[in-house]
């Protein structure tokens, strides 16, 4: 069984665990140092300084164990991910800890923090996926559709 909870300041070390997978989720890519990758600009961006207006972060846990995160983070045109569309809408990350995935973690944490969102007065998220990866296809089922296709950039949009 599985509880969705907001993110714990202490549990920030998971948040920067699940960017890192998120980032080399295929099992056929080189994975570069931990550290080296969180800190590079184009990642680092995602979670230094984590808990300004607009973060948002949900966690899931099961039998006490953090499983999976999603977050979501406000960007401006001078610094942001390629998922970035508007200032106005936040840029959705999600991840699922190896031993975890493919119980529907992640449409349950993608869910709840649309929900979050919602509430929290946004119109949309967006993110960035590659063209490639199986996850497009969660996305696509759960109401996400493609933001300027070709552009190279694999930007998904989702109206709340």
């Amino acid at each position: 069984m599985s509880e969705v909870r907001d993110l714990r300041a202490e549990e920030l070390p998971f948040l920067r665990e699940m960017l890192y997978e998120a980032l080399f989720w295929s099992p056929d890519s080189d994975r570069l140092p931990f550290e080296l990758v969180l800190a590079h600009p184009q990642v680092s961006i995602f979670h230094e300084g984590w808990g300004r207006p607009g973060d948002t972060a949900l966690v899931a846990e099961v039998d006490g164990r953090l499983a999976g995160t999603a977050w979501y983070r406000l960007f401006t045109d001078a610094e942001h991910g390629e998922g970035f569309v508007d200032e106005r809408t936040p840029e959705l990350a999600v991840a699922v800890a190896e031993g975890y995935r493919g119980r529907g973690l992640g449409g349950e944490l993608i869910l709840a923090l649309a929900d979050r969102a919602r509430s929290d007065g946004f119109e949309r998220l967006s993110l960035s996926v590659d063209e490639d990866n199986p996850a497009r296809r969660l996305y696509a089922r759960l109401g996400w559709v493609e933001h300027e296709r070709g552009d190279g950039l694999g930007r998904m949009l989702l109206a709340l």
